[in-house]
């Protein structure tokens, strides 16, 4: 059995599939030149939330270091926190 699909529908699936792609490699890209030690705002951006999510996730248990008023966020804590919940 054979299924075609009209030219006009495989150019719509190809381009969308070049956007997510290329949206994939913008996102990698913004996440590999955050810091170790990320400030709240970095570590939203490395975790994909709002502000207010990486609140709840820290008054959730997500690890943070707090120095001299100073929080911060390790890339370390941020991966365990979302493995902690992986099916």
């Amino acid at each position: 059995m054979s299924i075609t699909f009209p030219d006009e529908f495989l150019k719509g699936v190809q381009e969308e599939v070049v956007k997510q792609a290329s949206q994939a490699v913008k996102q990698a890209e913004v996440k590999s030149g955050l810091p170790f030690w990320m400030k709240k705002k970095q570590a939203a951006v490395y975790m994909n939330v709002s502000d207010k999510t990486l609140d709840l996730f820290i008054a959730d248990g997500l690890r943070t270091v707090v120095k001299g008023g100073v929080q911060r966020i390790s890339k370390k804590s941020a991966d365990e926190y979302y493995q902690q919940y992986e099916n």
